[in-house]
């Protein structure tokens, strides 16, 4: 099988490199192709032992005339492969990779999967009304469609009219995003947690992410048992967290790469990130890896991976009293809730995650 990838956003993610590689070591032949804005990311994040392209075909006024992402980026595509070097697209954004790759499967007579991700489902369908009509194109022509949790399958679903929903939801499939099994070394349940519990927040200090929630849930819960806060991130609210810090809570700043980020998830006893919105939250997932319980927002992206109470629990977007509530209900039981996030987490690596791509493309070729 020979896969062409269409992906937009390789440069500022840490995720689609990782994909790739694993798909690699499948034995899987992959060509990937990034259009870009500006020529500054190229060579970004190229994962290793895969043929990777880039080339500025993308406009800032593209949001204006957004067919002309398509326009100007199938000749080029098509400079450097073709239909007989292609058997499936995999479109990795709905709107700017899914319609380069229904443009091209139109052309090649080729099948194509497109994979939805936060900015598709709860920024560009709910804000840019008039490219609505062509994302429900690329849905109705694609051979399978992907999504990274059962939430924003369900809200998928819904693009299309009520006729066509048993259509889409029949090739739709949920398929989240991998970890690395680096994760889970040495990884060992706890068998208690600290006091104080420590509360840990991982993200970016922006409106999106509410680590001013975080921190003021922690301080509720604090009101009836020994909690303190416990983050990390940088960003445009990080002077107003670090004013409203309380004596034992710490902010650390930005933390980067793994070997860093699991000594602050070994320094955590929970882990609480209310976004307010998220297309899978891989922070949960790392978190888990480490034998911590996790507090993740109700009807966002990682909602709905496990049952609830199984290695957490879901909470209400801006409601800091239910969340200060879960922090304390989410100790009973702690030490069999933190072997469960270990064993979980371990059936998300990408080994185990790219059997299930596997399978995907196989049954779009078919």
């Amino acid at each position: 099988m020979k896969l062409l990838h269409i992906c937009r956003n390789l440069a500022g993610s840490t995720v689609f490199p990782q994909l790739f590689e694993a798909l690699a070591e499948k034995g899987l032949e992959q060509t990937v192709f990034v259009p870009e804005v500006t020529d500054r990311n190229r060579g970004k994040n190229v994962p290793r032992g895969v043929c990777t392209h880039y080339a500025v075909t993308l406009r800032t006024t593209d949001t204006l005339f957004f067919r002309q992402k398509a326009v100007r980026t199938v000749p080029w595509i098509e400079s450097e492969a073709g239909p007989e070097g292609t058997d499936l697209i995999h479109a990795h954004t709905l709107f700017t990779d899914g319609s380069i790759a229904r443009a091209l499967a139109r052309r090649w007579k080729r099948p194509y999967l497109v994979t939805l991700r936060y900015s598709d489902v709860a920024v560009i369908w709910k804000y840019e009304w008039h490219l609505r009509p062509m994302a429900r194109d690329i849905l109705r022509e694609a051979a399978g469609v992907i999504c990274l949790s059962p939430v924003v399958r369900e809200q998928v679903i819904r693009f299309l009219p009520e006729r066509e929903q048993a259509t889409l939801a029949a090739k739709c499939r949920v398929i989240p995003n991998g970890l690395d099994p680096a994760w889970l070394h040495h990884a060992r349940p706890r068998q208690n947690h600290g006091d104080p519990v420590r509360v840990g927040f991982a993200g970016g200090m922006n409106r999106r992410k509410r680590p001013l929630d975080a921190l003021e849930a922690v301080h509720l819960a604090n009101e009836r048992g020994h909690f303190v806060f416990c983050g990390c991130g940088t960003g445009p609210l990080e002077a107003k967290v670090r004013e409203r810090l309380q004596p034992g809570d710490r902010l650390y700043g930005r933390i980067e790469g793994r070997p860093d980020m699991t000594a602050f998830y070994e320094n955590c006893d929970l882990l609480l990130v209310p976004s307010s919105a998220e297309t899978f939250g891989m922070v949960y997932l790392e978190a888990m890896s480490r034998g911590v319980p996790v507090l993740y927002t109700r009807g966002q992206g990682f909602d709905g991976q496990f049952p609830e109470g199984e290695v957490g629990y879901s909470v209400a977007c801006g409601n800091r009293r239910e969340q200060a509530e879960r922090l304390r209900q989410i100790l009973e039981g702690y030490e069999e809730r933190s072997r469960r996030c270990i064993d979980h987490a371990g059936e998300y690596i990408w080994p185990r995650i790219t059997e299930r791509f596997m399978s995907a493309y196989l049954g779009a070729l078919e």
